[in-house]
């Protein structure tokens, strides 16, 4: 019962009090576990307003920030997303629960290893994880959505190249103190948009020559 209520007011305070408003994104936080995709010493922290530590130097967003990333990609039922940083793997639990098949990269195979146990229980569409830089990835699908869970000093446009027509990409562009999360929209013929959405502090994502 306590956990219930720790997740009913992570919901309530956090979420809806940062106009994470989505009825959809609400139900995922009340239905997903939170608490299994954190390590164990941290677990008194799972439904804090903070970041948490992850193995090899990463952190977990807290989860005002993931309600609000979700909310931004308005995923919908039967949609194909790109997952660039997979982490604790919360955020992609999430995803499936909003009903979107998921391909997820992570570079750091521990954690690609923990996530994949942790979503292992649970319904939803299936995840395809490859733990592996993506810079190197190859594919010939084309996803509506790409989610990118690590900041760029300079926005690369590289992870366009992955967008269907009309597909939307989220991004962190910046440097400490000051970083953006950005949404990009790909339109049929060729062109984007960028649109600026909030202040958001993520891990920087791994430079093409430190991953080759």
């Amino acid at each position: 019962m306590e956990i219930e209520t720790a997740r009913r007011n992570m919901v309530e305070q956090q979420l809806r009090g940062s106009s994470v408003l989505d009825t959809r994104v609400l139900t995922a936080f009340l239905n997903v576990p939170r608490e299994d995709f954190i390590p164990p010493e941290h677990a008194r922290q799972a439904f804090a307003d903070t970041t948490i530590p992850l193995p090899c130097g990463q952190h977990m967003m807290s989860p005002r920030n993931q309600g609000l990333v979700l909310q931004s990609l308005e995923l919908q039922p039967g949609e194909h997303v790109l997952e660039v940083g997979t982490g604790s793997g919360f955020l992609t639990a999430c995803m499936r629960h909003l009903g979107s098949q998921v391909d997820s990269l992570e570079i750091h195979p521990e954690l690609a290893e923990t996530a994949e146990k942790a979503w292992s229980t649970l319904e939803g569409p299936e995840v395809s994880m490859h733990a592996m830089n993506a810079w190197s990835f190859q594919t010939h699908i084309r996803y509506d959505a790409v989610v990118i869970t690590a900041s760029m000093p300079d926005y690369d446009p590289h992870f366009e190249q992955w967008l269907k027509p009309s597909g939307r990409l989220f991004v962190v562009v910046g440097r400490p103190p000051v970083m953006e999360a950005c949404l990009i929209r790909q339109y049929s013929h060729g062109k984007t948009s960028l649109k600026s959405l909030f202040e958001l502090d993520l891990d920087p994502i791994v430079p093409p020559a430190a991953s080759a």
